[in-house]
């Protein structure tokens, strides 16, 4: 065994302790030969190095966010990004697996992928490659699929939603692998939405209700309270000509119910957006007016916030709520509509190439840390 005074010793500390001291110059030579898992394996080697990966990202990786995942047009379209900083499609090569089903949900650098055919369900980690397989859901096609946390985590716990407004909870290490079904549905006209917000899993009856699940199953999931009542014109709404989508979304804590709503008229389209924040203290939900700092992204699959109150992302207005369901002829066809909480008013960003028009595209926020 080398003493602290042998030579070799000496080398081999000299050797560690000059890792973290490589000149910016010369890891960033390295970094830009390497793909996304590589980048990923240098930020977890030291903090110098995780600062020198961030401060050299690239505007041409895949991988800032946001980005819109996409299946291009076409029978037989590939799944690709597209890129709001750049204003394009960004060329990625996403595994044969992955490209085969259909993206409904995700969760850091995790998809969940349904691939009907097989009614399977598959998370899969775009940068490391890595696969969970998990049980078959109760209900096809599915619809949007939620994770608490990544499934690298202890004591995580999914949530699927079916077509027709089923939901079913999972949690491995207590459910052993096995879906269980929550019936609460019917009586709102089933679910539209679901997203977990702490610790609970948040549901959106059809009705406008919004029931609040223990996501725990060592509770029994019978531990539920409503948040929100139905909307008083849940019966009268479908017969005015405004329509309506309405999103869950969790944002630093907060609950978020962002309604976006329309008119189709001869030449033309209104929109409107109201979003609204849940105040726990007093049970009760409160209208936002602005939200400084953050822009929302809404979907039928994924919704997101981005803050960028800590840092400016090129592309990305803040006080906006960005959408990409397409309704008759909402918007632009194949394009991102971005409305304006403050100037009350949307504007498009299209995307050029386009679209297949019958799969939504997903909003993608990874995290490569």
């Amino acid at each position: 065994m080398a003493s602290p005074q042998d030579p070799r010793r000496r080398q081999l500390d000299a050797g560690q302790s000059a890792w973290p001291d490589l000149p910016p110059e010369l890891l960033e030579s390295i970094l830009c030969r390497l793909g996304p898992l590589g980048r990923v394996a240098v930020r977890l080697v030291c903090s110098p190095w995780r600062s020198c990966a961030r401060a050299s990202i690239s505007p041409d990786l895949p991988f800032e966010a946001p980005r819109l995942l996409l299946r291009r047009p076409g029978s037989c379209g590939s799944l690709a990004f597209f890129s709001l900083r750049r204003d394009e499609i960004l060329p990625f090569a996403v595994p044969d697996r992955v490209n085969a089903g259909r993206c409904r949900g995700q969760i850091g650098g995790w998809l969940a992928m349904a691939f009907d055919e097989e009614r399977a369900i598959e998370l899969r980690n775009l940068f490391s490659g890595e696969s969970v397989a998990m049980p078959r859901a109760p209900a096809f096609p599915v619809a949007k699929i939620v994770l608490s946390a990544p499934p690298t985590s202890l004591g995580w716990v999914a949530a699927v939603l079916g077509s027709s407004g089923t939901l079913a909870l999972l949690q491995p290490d207590v459910s052993g692998g096995a879906w269980i079904t929550i019936g609460a549905g019917a009586e709102h006209g089933g679910f539209r939405d679901v997203a977990f917000w702490r610790g609970r899993l948040c549901a959106l009856g059809d009705d406008g209700a919004v029931l609040a699940y223990r996501a725990d199953l060592r509770s029994r999931v019978a531990a539920v309270s409503e948040l929100r009542e139905k909307d008083r014109d849940h019966q009268n709404y479908r017969q005015v000509r405004w329509q309506r989508q309405t999103y869950l979304v969790e944002s630093e804590g907060e609950l978020l119910l962002v309604r976006k709503m329309y008119m189709v008229m001869r030449d033309s389209v209104e929109v409107e957006v109201e979003v609204r924040r849940f105040r726990p203290e007093e049970s009760k939900w409160e209208e936002v007016s602005e939200l400084p700092g953050r822009a929302v992204f809404v979907g039928a699959v994924a919704s997101v916030v981005v803050a960028l109150a800590t840092a400016a992302l090129p592309g990305v207005r803040e006080n906006c709520v960005y959408f990409t369901r397409r309704d008759v002829d909402l918007i632009v066809p194949h394009a991102i509509g971005v409305y304006s909480l403050g100037d009350r008013d949307t504007a498009v960003v299209a995307i050029e190439g386009g679209h297949s028009v019958e799969v939504e595209p997903v909003w993608i926020i990874p995290s490569v840390v």
